[in-house]
């Protein structure tokens, strides 16, 4: 799609479908089998659902034959009255024997168009063979720090030209629309560019900015860096929530877990970052582990 228009004269065009994420009819799928950060990934995905008029499924992978557990129903309820209380969002919630396919046909049966995932929720990942999310016909979204989730002030998103920006800037506007936070939009380009560069940078960044709601506060700044990965992750530290497109291999997949920022994870002071995986590539999963 371009954005060029008489009241928008820039040379940017984002030809991708991605800014148009989500579709009508959106679904948000929130699996737990661990039930690791449970009320904060929930929140998170009905955040979404409530910035897309969409509707929040929580999907409880059981034993087979198990008989439910009190505290596990308590835990339950506690978390569903915490999602009404602060989204008007429709809520299906379910609970499901577990097995390695239950995603894939979870998805198929609901319709589901996204899938938001906690990395703790280790069920669903496997380091040797295919994991539950690949292949899936929906988007991906996998979180990381979430135990530290709350109401973000602030949202970052770094961007760049490729169709995995566009929606990352579509699931910030959504967080945002729920939350009220300000959104903001980072491009990092190398320190001996050029002002032709920066000024091209720029006019991207207007261009997504220019997307976005009216409604939601949008700043963006391009900022001069040899190691884009070091500056994401030192920008991040000052905002409540990252959110990435699906990174490629590299530095920003390093930047994830561990080799390149280990003061930032495994110190434990990173803020939440929720990693945007498009439909109809490469599994986002598979390419971490």
């Amino acid at each position: 799609m371009s954005v060029n228009s008489d009241e928008c004269p820039w040379p940017q065009t984002l030809d991708h479908r991605d800014m148009e994420w989500p579709s009508e009819n959106q679904r948000l799928l929130v699996p737990f089998r661990e039930a690791a950060n449970q009320t904060e990934t929930s929140l998170l995905g009905a955040s979404i659902a409530f910035g897309t008029d969409g509707e929040l499924y929580l999907l409880h992978a059981v034993e087979a034959d198990s008989n439910p557990d009190p505290d596990e129903l308590r835990r339950d309820a506690e978390t569903r009255l915490a999602i009404e209380q602060q989204f008007p969002v429709p809520i299906v919630e379910r609970r499901e024997e577990f097995s390695p396919g239950l995603l894939d046909t979870f998805v198929d049966a609901c319709s589901i168009t996204s899938v938001l995932v906690d990395t703790e929720e280790v069920s669903f990942f496997s380091r040797n063979g295919s994991d539950q999310a690949d292949g899936l016909d929906c988007h991906t979204l996998v979180g990381t720090g979430m135990d530290e989730f709350e109401s973000p002030s602030t949202i970052l998103v770094p961007v760049d030209r490729g169709p995995h920006s566009g929606i990352a800037t579509r699931i910030a506007e959504a967080i945002a629309t729920a939350y009220g936070s300000r959104v903001d939009l980072f491009h990092v380009i190398p320190e001996d560019a050029s002002e032709d560069r920066k000024d091209d940078a720029t006019k991207l960044l207007d261009a997504y900015s220019y997307r976005i709601d009216d409604r939601i506060d949008v700043e963006y700044h391009v900022l001069r860096d040899a190691d884009p990965a070091a500056a994401i992750i030192d920008q991040s530290q000052q905002h409540d929530l990252t959110v990435l497109g699906a990174p490629e291999k590299g530095k920003l997949r390093r930047f994830l877990f561990g080799s390149t920022a280990d003061s930032v994870v495994e110190g434990g002071d990173g803020e939440p970052v929720l990693v945007a995986h498009r439909n109809g590539t490469e599994s986002l999963i598979s390419r971490w582990f």
